[in-house]
């Protein structure tokens, strides 16, 4: 902190003496804070700290709450997957050069974990998980008794928080919390930002409430085990085919112990996704007679959504609109 010396003129008389006094102290203290702000590291070529955030949906909340106050890194690349990310030296680098991370812990992404408690910004870190609702994982697929091997994480919790809107309220609501706390000069713009991108999320909320009030079926069976969070907010079953991870896949018999609680339920669409190999939902869907139809695990955006302007809350309605059509809602 530097100190500035204001000299006093004098002679004066005791009460002019100080009143002068006074107005030095408060002076130096003003400008004592003026140039004891945060010492940003990032690297960015202003003065905005640099924020990393995991993936696609975190770095857009991040960005929303921190529009023209921060630079957000997205660490995972367009058109991949988030599960089996791999460092390059490159992101590497940006980690350890960030002044924050936002990222998910329970080893949903162990690489990232790693690298920003490692990095300069360890103490300044935010672990999402830590700040909503989290469901525990069944090591059961539908319908069976076994374990699939490899697919429950630490603690056994479902990672896939940001596919509900209200678990996504919240985590906005820590991320501002967050910004606020390691920048409170701009602790009015943060927040002002956040009641703007929660306006949308709030409207998002409403909408699903609204359009899953009243369908005929309130079974969903997926690719992988991603809409669990979902399910829970809107009172919907989740039937997934595949694990946490899209690459653990069930055996023979597990798939026809899925298919049958499928049956059962009265499911007429069985939902693909985007990042996973659409073979098994294939199977599934000839096996019941079931139409195929699409959900965005929202994951990453890909290049040509990037194009499109697609975001969060445009793709969180195309998951609705199909939902809706596929489980027959009013």
């Amino acid at each position: 902190m530097r100190m500035i010396l204001i000299p006093i003129p004098s002679p004066l008389r005791r009460p002019e003496r100080a009143r002068a006094f006074a107005t030095a102290v408060v002076a130096v203290l003003c400008l004592a804070t003026a140039t004891s702000g945060p010492a940003w590291a990032g690297g960015s070529g202003n003065d905005r700290p640099t924020v990393v955030a995991a993936f696609y949906p975190l770095a857009e909340a991040a960005q929303g709450v921190g529009r023209g106050l921060v630079d957000v890194v997205n660490l995972t690349p367009p058109g991949q997957g988030p599960h089996d990310l791999q460092l390059s030296g490159r992101t590497a680098q940006r980690i350890e050069q960030a002044d924050m991370g936002i990222y998910l812990g329970s080893g949903f992404q162990p690489q990232v974990e790693k690298a920003i408690e490692k990095s300069k910004a360890a103490s300044r870190r935010l672990d999402l998980l830590e700040t909503v609702g989290v469901l525990p994982v069944d090591p059961r697929l539908a319908g069976t008794k076994g374990k699939v091997d490899g697919e429950v994480l630490e603690g056994d919790v479902d990672p896939h928080v940001w596919l509900d809107p209200v678990r996504m309220i919240q985590m906005v609501d820590a991320i501002t919390d967050f910004f606020v706390r390691n920048d409170p000069a701009n602790a009015t713009s943060y927040r002002a930002n956040a009641q703007e991108y929660l306006a949308s999320l709030d409207g998002l909320d409403a909408e699903y409430r609204a359009g899953l009030a009243q369908c005929r079926s309130r079974a969903i069976v997926t690719s992988h085990r991603a809409f669990g969070y979902l399910s829970d907010s809107y009172d919907l079953r989740q039937i997934p085919i595949a694990g946490v991870s899209p690459e653990v896949e069930p055996d023979p018999k597990t798939l026809a112990a899925i298919a049958d609680e499928a049956e059962k339920e009265g499911v007429t669409t069985i939902f693909l996704e985007t990042i996973a190999p659409p073979d098994l939902a294939k199977t599934v869907a000839r096996e019941i007679g079931a139409d195929l139809d699409l959900l965005d695990p929202i994951e990453g955006l890909s290049r040509q959504q990037i194009r499109q302007g697609e975001t969060y809350a445009s793709i969180m309605r195309d998951n609705l609109t199909r939902l809706r059509k596929g489980l027959d809602c009013r």
